[in-house]
């Protein structure tokens, strides 16, 4: 091993100094480079058994007469090498170095004198050389070193993430990409890198060698839809069957030109056949998808029933894309589906009530229609579904009675003051006499009056619309008919004066404007009904009562102070039940006058006067009537006007006979024609 030790050597391309005497470091004599040994003169065979690094280090010294620069620890190893005869001096320095190298230890040169030997785990941060020039004329090793790439065609950063696999673990850094220059910097032992430039001689190479482009005129698709199920078909993998998108060429691209309705194909020459048989298959005269249709409604409005329709066919199709999104992504790229038994219905099918995601419904006020759009099976869900909806709401006539219960200290509400028995909100008996007698009540075997079945409210509740009898009035008694979940108002009242604003004049003094608003004051009634298939209807009924209890003078003018009494209630009644809501009550002051002797005038004039509070509860009687469209609903109509001035006149008109003439003042009707 020592005989080709002392003949001199050179490395890394540097020729080796003449002998000189020997060097004591750490109580160590320095090896002595052996003269006149040139790189390709012989020094085998060279035989190592279980050599130290030391040892090694030192014979690398001898050959090539650089100073080893070494840190106190490194990875402990025993070497062992054989090399023949013939192997030369360079040959020998790259074995010892790529044994040096799989031990875990990197050699580093440091300017023409010195040899730096570290671990690798710390030598890709240890200022590698940089190589300038290609590695493939460098013979391969292990040795680090750092070279930039620059590439011309191909794109660095996807380049460096295809290559990060095959670099080394141990000794490489990550690539460092230049994006102005399309470069990469990378740190990798020398046949890492050897093997990294091959690759990119192999692939930074222009592809337009190998593209051929080609257009397509289309005749009756659109360029648009035909690129769109070309990459449905050839570009999305089949998420479904698990399998992987169709090979294309390298480089192959469709795309749609819109102004001339064109596909234009750039790839190899070789597809063209492929995609001209696609294409003309795919272009192809068709229905049209989607048809128009509009729907007349007889009964509903058309808003309402557009904006019902729209909210569930968007509801469907978002639930349906949440839940089985990914198969509706994939129907055109679904696997053909296993045969189906005998009687079943073949391949996958859609949902009977399902809409598509063409649908449009757009309300026609004018006409008070719904334009709708969509398939064929589209159309006949909507039309099934808006004749549903249009139809005619079920209809309520609600009778009211309006009265004021005036109470005394023995009453508790304006219910117990009148004798009326009631149950659940329902008057179900009248107790005793009512207003001086029970009009429209049958007395039954307990001495409590049952409610007549029929005729008016008051008299069906036993009171009178006369203004004033004993303590309580009829305010008023008035009838409205709605249809279900449509809210009816009744107000009872008048309409005051009342200045919201004054303006003060500043040209002249002392004058000044008021701003005037009329204001509803009085009793008002909202009802909210929902009409059950049963005759049930519920109600819910608002009731707000505002009078003038008393003046102010504002600016030099009355104003009243309004109060103000609310109640908020959900009833339920059968058609003809008679229901009573009471509760808002209201305390006044009045002046009471005693009169002293018979006579009226002086009597009253010297007579005594006390102020006394009068309690006063608003009673209300509410009786719905479900209409049936038959003769019944007119009859308390018909009870009305016959009870009126007018009564008489008006039955002419009603009575006459379909196609009969008006009658004629002072001439007989003539007779109805035949």
């Amino acid at each position: 091993m020592l005989a080709g030790a002392f003949a001199p050597v050179e490395f890394f391309g540097q020729a080796a100094p003449a002998a000189a005497p020997a060097a004591v470091v750490s109580a160590t004599a320095a090896a002595v480079p052996v003269p006149e040994l040139a790189g390709s003169d012989k020094v085998g065979p060279v035989i190592l058994r279980d050599e130290t690094v030391a040892q090694v280090l030192d014979l690398m010294q001898r050959w090539t007469g650089k100073s080893i620069l070494r840190p106190q620890a490194l990875p402990a190893s025993l070497y062992t090498l054989s090399l023949p005869a013939s192997v030369t001096r360079d040959e020998a320095l790259l074995a010892i170095e790529t044994l040096l190298n799989l031990n875990g230890i990197a050699v580093i040169q440091q300017g023409d004198k010195f040899l730096k030997v570290i671990p690798n785990l710390v030598a890709k941060g240890e200022s590698p050389a940089l190589i300038a020039d290609s590695t493939l004329k460098m013979p391969p090793s292990g040795r680090i070193a750092s070279k930039i790439f620059t590439l011309k065609h191909a794109n660095a950063q996807e380049f460096a993430t295809q290559i990060v696999g095959i670099l080394n673990t141990t000794l490489a850094a990550p690539p460092v990409f230049f994006g102005r220059n399309n470069a990469l910097l990378i740190t990798d032992s020398i046949t890492n890198l050897q093997k990294i430039e091959n690759l990119m001689l192999q692939l930074d190479k222009p592809q337009l060698d190998v593209i051929a482009t080609k257009a397509y005129i289309l005749k009756s698709a659109m360029a648009t839809d035909i690129v769109t199920k070309l990459t449905t078909m050839l570009r999305t993998p089949q998420a479904a069957s698990g399998a992987a998108p169709f090979r294309l060429s390298t480089g192959t691209t469709f795309l749609a030109d819109e102004r001339t309705n064109r596909v234009l194909l750039l790839g190899s020459a070789d597809q063209h056949d492929f995609f001209d048989k696609l294409i003309e298959t795919l272009d192809q005269k068709s229905n049209p998808n989607t048809k128009t249709d509009v729907i007349f409604l007889r009964h509903a409005d058309a808003k309402a029933v557009a904006d019902v329709v729209t909210s569930l066919v968007t509801g469907q199709n978002t639930a349906t894309t949440r839940t089985n999104g990914a198969a509706k992504t994939t129907t055109l790229n679904r696997t053909p589906a296993p045969a189906a038994a005998p009687g079943a219905p073949s391949g996958p099918q859609n949902g009977a009530d399902e809409f598509s995601s063409m649908v449009t419904v757009i309300p026609d006020i004018r006409s008070n229609s719904v334009v709708v759009s969509g398939t064929t099976d589209d159309l006949r869900l909507l039309h099934d579904l808006i004749d549903k909806v249009d139809i005619v709401l079920p209809q309520v006539r609600v009778e009211v009675v309006i009265a004021e219960v005036t109470l005394t200290d023995n009453d508790q509400n304006g219910i117990s003051a009148l004798g009326l028995s009631v149950t659940a909100g329902k008057l179900t008996g009248v107790n005793g006499t009512v207003a001086g007698g029970t009009v429209g009540a049958n007395v039954n075997g307990t001495g409590i009056a049952t409610l007549a079945p029929n005729g008016s409210l008051t008299g069906a509740i036993g009171l009178s619309t006369t203004d004033r009898l004993n303590n309580y009035r009829v305010l008023s008694v008035p009838s409205v008919t709605t249809t279900h979940n449509k809210e009816a108002t009744i107000f009872v009242g008048e309409s005051d004066p009342v200045i919201t604003g004054t303006t003060t004049s500043t040209v002249t003094a002392g004058t000044s404007t008021s701003t005037v608003t009329m204001r509803d004051i009085g009793i008002n009634l909202k009802i909210l009904p929902l009409i059950g298939k049963d005759g049930a209807v519920q109600m819910q009924v608002s009731q707000s009562v505002e009078d003038i209890i008393r003046t102010t003078v504002v600016d030099g003018n009355d104003q009243p102070i309004i109060g103000r009494r609310t109640m908020d209630s959900y009833v339920s009644a059968m058609s003809g039940e008679i229901i009573v809501m009471g509760g808002l009550q209201r305390t006044t002051k009045k002046k009471v006058t005693t009169r002293l002797g018979p006579i009226p005038i002086i009597g009253d004039f010297l007579g005594s006067t006390t102020d006394v509070e009068v309690r006063q509860e608003l009673v209300i009687f509410m009786r719905p009537y479900v209409l049936n469209a038959s003769a019944v609903d007119n009859l308390d109509a018909l009870s009305r006007i016959d009870a009126s001035s007018v009564g008489p006149d008006v039955r002419k008109f009603i009575d006459r006979a379909p196609g009969k003439p008006l009658p004629v003042e002072g001439k007989p009707a003539a007779p109805a024609a035949k």
